[in-house]
């Protein structure tokens, strides 16, 4: 059924919180558990690297598998489903994204208080971005939005539920982000970009692997995509929650 090749399967922990990411030799994810007090959430790791390293003492689950992000995503969710839905939310960054455990850790608070089904962090202003929405607004706590990015994306529970058999769509990830609004049923209250926990988009935008290792084109997959489910780009702010303490 699939070809994940899990070396440190689920187990239940009694974490309200997953963070799911792939990794490769240069991953910072070992700046997301420091300091690991603020720890409130379990680490899945699949690694794809072909440098031979060992990043088991790094997480809480671990397995090994090529192909790219989404469809592997969707082949671990398809594999340990039973487990992955019994988490509240489900934050799924890629590697090279730079933010600490207290960060993640008020991401998930600020992500439940506001009662969220998708949103995203948003990214620091010296960060490698694709669209300005979402950079950093300091004045803010969240914005609710149309749109959140295959960049850093967090599910909650039911949302999960309802997106994850799209991973499988998109080798690259391009369009996912334009369909899952629509699964949700385009709410105006439900998806944000979270000013409050911002994260650091590390490398260029199209710099890594992926690009190499896909079939097609990623344009070509964004537009079979959006005309598959009718759906635009739309980059729409539908209300603010002002940071009181940036307003002093």
């Amino acid at each position: 059924m699939d070809d994940v090749y899990t070396l440190k399967p689920f187990k239940d922990t009694g974490k309200r919180f997953l963070v799911i990411a792939r990794v490769r030799d240069d991953s910072l994810h070992k700046e997301w558990i420091k300091p690991s007090k603020y720890k409130n959430f379990d680490l899945y790791l699949e690694y794809y690297g072909d440098g031979g390293s060992d990043f088991r003492s790094d997480c809480d689950f671990y397995s090994e598998g090529k192909e790219t992000k989404w469809p592997r995503i969707y082949k671990i969710i398809q594999k340990y489903r039973e487990h992955i839905f019994k988490y509240d939310a489900v934050w799924i960054p890629d590697d090279d994204i730079s933010v600490d455990c207290k960060t993640i850790h008020n991401m998930f608070k600020t992500f439940m208080k506001y009662e969220l089904s998708l949103a995203q962090p948003a990214l620091t202003m010296d960060s490698f971005y694709s669209h300005k929405i979402t950079r950093q607004q300091k004045k803010y706590v969240l914005r609710y939005t149309s749109f959140i990015e295959v960049m850093v994306p967090i599910f909650s529970n039911k949302a999960l539920q309802k997106c994850w058999k799209s991973f499988k769509l998109s080798q690259s990830g391009w369009g996912l982000d334009n369909i899952w609004p629509k699964f949700l049923a385009f709410p105006n209250n439900k998806i944000a970009i979270i000013d409050k926990t911002p994260v650091k988009h590390t490398r260029p935008v199209g710099g890594g692997t992926l690009y190499q290792d896909i079939q097609g084109s990623s344009y070509d997959e964004l537009h079979r995509i959006r005309k598959q489910y009718n759906v635009k780009n739309l980059f729409i702010t539908y209300g603010k929650v002002w940071d009181k303490k940036q307003a002093k």
